[in-house]
């Protein structure tokens, strides 16, 4: 078989790729090496420093769900997006969660009557369990309160709260519990205090040296208690069913201050205090809204400003720790929304669309945090030339030198393999590459990811399906998944599988329990996986299909939940960053279409299927074979590349509702590229890099092209997609993956 032909089978189906195939020279980089320095790096990025990392303050959002974890999300400095960092194991049922020294998080278990302990480490920006979990006597734990040197824990089933010591690294050590009245939850207020709430009364408490309650003077309220929050200066503001009252401290018990009524038809959920409001949210016959009772000299407005209303109905809601925004968490839709608070000037906004969370979100609670932004790198999948090239990237998008490791094992025949696709785990610390072979059995190449450089360690592999290609993580750094397309002999044509692989300290091991290799797919192309978790899927290549698979949370077992038809011949698939859409390019088989498509689907939050997006089930591209898809970190704009070179923007007509439909007609962005092929985003959202893969008779003159990404505007022009450097991979370029800032 002559090189061109091993190469149009290596990339893709020969019925479909024409001048897009791949090749090598025969040669292949030894690891780490350094390739010779970029053409064209352009601009003021050939002046930045490279290879540096830096800290930020920021606000960790934290959700108990009902599948044994804790949610971790994240405000992206950079981009302010909030971003999915997956979930940590708790115990079962977890219920409430209270913050102790803004760094510690413990977390209520009401299932199995324990609290869970957790420190945010910085350097890794994750949470780290700080120990065994710490039984609390029985279950019906419902609310978590820190006081001082202690962390009170509510039990409705026996009419307790428990009592914790906090040691000096967090720890938690059981002490003792006290009998209390039929109380639902409790907050903490200053100098001391414990306020519990019942169904119609306050109970305030002061605590002891050695933590023991002391019970005040209870108050009555005319309606059932909903929530309350304390400010910074003591004071007491508790939410009924009617209203908003405050109080203050006195003596033993509270003293009145006042009432301020809800809005009619208003039924409430949560409340919270920011910088200079009161801000509650809950339910109103046209979905969530949200309400602010501005404070001035400690005294509420009589009535509310600046209402946001949504969809869906909320739970809970918490203020960041600066005050500047709240978050809103809504178990109907799976979803948390972000919005600004008023401030003197300018009233509430939503800050980001719905980030849809594992089910069902509870009410939020947020943290100050420093988070490590670790240096941005651009990783390239090179196929013809058997690597995974690390560029450095600066501030602004330009490119440095790579360092370059190979991947595949013997590399006897580079024409006939060589990696299609790489995917970084959610720790950041490993990189993993699916091998391809034309007609037998490819690899899973795992790589250590080495700080400050970005440079890739010495790899491992395992073998792997028949010519793999797809690769997909579940956000917990768990699971790792394989599409083997079973490329056989020019034809495609036997049956795909996709390979399951555990996750011990990085390094992938096939499953042993329940599923090893599911057979399903014609030509099963790329994968991705939600960012709950809890759903995987699959561009179906030959058949026109996506498969949605649902991911056994506790093995990493697979169960098809259901497939959909899509355009010809389906390619690239991205989930979009609410977890809410899926997009997938339809590469076409030319003949008398005149343009390629974009199918839109919505993900089912219950069992992942999916429906055609309503509405809007498709968007038209400028050309034929769109490739190449990217999605913003706040999902406002849609980037679509075609293997004739063109490249497309699609915006949102309504940027900021969770389900808003695209711009029918594209914009293009003018660009050096032939054979437009993979698409990335940099890492803090401001640079595109459009791969242009190699092209007959030369099967090393692939490119990289970074685009400077404009601000955004509604409706969007092309303006502001310059020119920041063009640099020369000297091989098929497939794939580029972004990393650094929160990895």
């Amino acid at each position: 078989m002559d090189k061109a032909k091993r190469i149009v089978g290596a990339l893709v189906a020969c019925a479909i790729l024409g001048g897009c195939q791949g090749g090598g020279s025969g040669s292949s980089s030894s690891a780490n090496s350094q390739q010779t320095a970029p053409q064209n790096p352009g601009g003021s990025g050939s002046q930045s420093v490279f290879g540096q990392s830096t800290s930020a303050q920021t606000t960790l959002l934290l959700i108990p769900s009902g599948t044994h974890s804790l949610g971790v999300y994240l405000r992206n400095p950079w981009t302010g997006a909030l971003v999915d960092l997956g979930y940590v194991r708790t115990g079962q049922t977890p219920s409430a969660i209270a913050v102790g020294d803004g760094r510690y998080i413990y977390v209520a278990n009401s299932g199995s009557g324990t609290i869970s302990a957790y420190g945010w480490q910085s350097a890794t920006n994750k949470l780290v369990s700080l120990g065994p979990d710490v039984t609390s006597g029985s279950g019906g734990l419902s609310a978590l309160a820190v006081v001082g040197n202690f962390l009170y824990a509510v039990n409705t089933s026996n009419n307790t709260i428990a009592i914790f010591t906090l040691g000096a690294n967090g720890q938690l050590t059981a002490s003792n519990a006290q009998s209390t009245p039929a109380l639902t939850s409790a907050v903490a207020g200053a100098n001391g205090t414990l306020y519990g709430l019942a169904t119609n009364s306050i109970v305030p408490y002061t605590t002891g040296a050695d933590g023991a309650l002391t019970q005040g003077t209870e108050t009555t309220v005319s309606n059932t208690l909903v929530g309350a929050t304390t400010d910074t200066a003591g004071n007491l503001y508790v939410l009924t069913t009617a209203a908003v009252h405050s109080y203050t401290p006195s003596g033993n018990g509270l003293t009145p201050l006042q009432r301020v009524a809800l809005p009619s038809g208003f039924t409430p959920t949560g409340i919270t205090v920011t910088a200079n409001t009161v801000a509650v949210v809950g339910n109103t016959a046209s979905g969530t809204e949200v309400v602010y009772y501005p404070i001035t000299a400690g005294q509420m407005a009589s009535s509310p400003t600046d209402p946001v209303t949504g969809t869906g109905t909320a739970a809970g809601i918490s203020a960041s720790p600066n005050g500047h925004y709240v978050f809103v968490t809504n178990p109907v839709r799976d979803d948390v929304f972000a919005y600004t608070t008023p401030t003197g000037s300018s009233g509430s906004s939503v800050l980001s669309s719905a980030l849809r969370t594992r089910v069902p979100p509870r009410a939020p609670v947020s943290l100050p945090v420093t988070v490590t932004l670790q240096a941005q790198t651009l990783y390239v999948v090179n196929q013809s030339s058997t690597s995974i090239a690390a560029y450095p990237a600066s501030t602004n998008g330009a490119l440095g030198i790579p360092t370059i490791s190979t991947t595949c094992n013997s590399c006897a025949n580079v024409a006939d393999t060589g990696p299609s696709a790489a995917v970084i785990g959610p720790s950041g610390q490993h990189l993993y590459a699916s091998d391809w072979a034309e007609a037998g059995q490819g690899d899973v190449t795992t790589f250590g990811m080495l700080s400050p450089n970005g440079a890739l360690g010495t790899p491992s592999s395992i073998p792997a399906g028949l010519s793999p290609m797809g690769i997909a993580l579940d956000p917990s750094d768990r699971f790792l998944y394989v599409a083997n397309s079973c490329y056989l002999n020019g034809g495609g044509n036997c049956p795909g599988t996709i390979d399951g692989y555990d996750l011990n300290h990085g390094m992938p091991s096939a499953f042993t329990t329940g599923f090893s290799t599911d057979t399903f797919g014609a030509y099963p192309m790329l994968l991705a996986a939600d960012p709950t978790g809890r759903f995987l899927y699959s561009s179906e290549f030959a058949g026109s299909l996506v498969d949605a698979f649902a991911i056994d949370p506790a093995h990493g077992t697979l169960t098809l939940a259901g497939t959909i038809s899509t355009g010809t011949n389906p390619w690239t698939i991205v989930v979009g960053p609410a977890g809410r859409h899926l997009y997938v390019s339809d590469n076409g088989n030319g003949g008398s279409q005149t343009t390629g498509t974009v199918s839109l689907f919505t993900i089912n939050a219950a069992n992942g299927t999916l429906t055609p997006n309503a509405g809007q089930s498709g968007l038209p591209t400028t050309a034929l074979k769109p490739l190449g898809l990217a999605i913003g970190p706040k999902g406002r704009r849609l980037y679509v590349a075609m293997q004739n070179g063109a490249l497309d923007v699609f915006t949102r007509t309504d940027p900021l509702a969770a389900g808003g439909p695209w711009t029918w007609t594209p914009t293009v962005i003018p660009g050096d590229f032939s054979n437009a092929y993979g698409l990335a985003i940099s890492a803090n959202g401001k640079a595109l890099y459009v791969l242009d893969n190699c092209t007959q008779p030369n099967y090393n003159n692939g490119s990289i092209q970074a685009l400077s990404i404009p601000a955004f505007s509604s409706p969007l022009t092309s303006a502001g997609y310059n020119v920041i450097g063009q640099y020369q991979t000297q091989a098929c370029s497939v794939q580029a993956i972004p990393a650094g800032g929160l990895n």
